[in-house]
């Protein structure tokens, strides 16, 4: 479970981003390849005050589709499991009403982010109830009633426990990503990654909507890539 607790960097790609999609007639699109080029030049966006640099580790996902409807009916089942902000709003904005006046501002070209934990639910919660489990430790053993103390523990104990075997539980049995979610890993520095990246065996144009993400550390990305197995 350490592996997940993974700090780095991590960029996002929609159809809605303004120089990132293109519209036509009045649909914003962007197909596969075009979501690889744009997370290849952001690898290379010297003016990006957060780009990373030295030897990374890298894991780039794609959800890509034909149409407005089959990324949205791809993207309810991955983020499920991988719940990214950028890409739940992407699902919210595919769901809602079509109507022009109503859809909200398209959002700013992506930018890294600085460094934070690559971890998201249902996920946090299970590191929370560690973090939890840890400090209740320490009150234990720093306690002026042991025998006291450790009643009570152990009561938060076992719920921990229970709680912590219910989502290993959902963890074992979450839905397969298979022929939903396109991976693709790999190391070097950011100009390396991108030359890895835009050779790549990924979708092409006929995937005319895509959404994509960029994650990067100096630490492997072990639980990451096989989540997304």
């Amino acid at each position: 479970m350490n592996q997940s607790l993974i700090s780095g960097r991590y960029l996002t790609v929609t159809p809605y981003q303004y120089g990132i999609g293109q519209q036509q007639v009045g649909q914003n699109t962007m197909a596969a390849h075009n979501a690889i080029k744009a997370m290849a030049a952001k690898l290379q966006d010297g003016a990006d005050p957060h780009l990373p640099a030295d030897q990374l580790h890298a894991v780039a996902w794609m959800v890509s589709a034909t149409s407005e409807q089959e990324l949205a009916t791809k993207l309810a089942e991955v983020c499920a499991v991988l719940p990214l902000p950028e890409w739940c709003a992407t699902l919210r904005r595919l769901s809602a009403n079509n109507d022009t006046m109503a859809q909200p501002t398209a959002a700013m070209v992506p930018r890294w982010r600085a460094d934070e934990p690559l971890i998201w639910d249902p996920l946090r919660r299970r590191l929370m109830l560690k973090a939890a489990s840890d400090a209740l430790q320490e009150s234990e053993n720093n306690s002026p009633a042991p025998a006291t103390t450790h009643a009570k523990l152990a009561v938060l104990a076992a719920k921990r426990a229970a709680r912590v075997a219910e989502l290993d539980e959902a963890l074992a049995h979450k839905p397969s990503l298979a022929g939903m979610l396109w991976s693709w890993h790999g190391y070097g520095d950011p100009a390396s990654l991108a030359a890895q990246l835009l050779d790549s065996d990924h979708p092409d144009h006929s995937h005319s909507m895509t959404v994509g993400a960029l994650l990067l550390s100096p630490s492997p990305l072990t639980f990451w890539q096989e989540l997304t197995q």
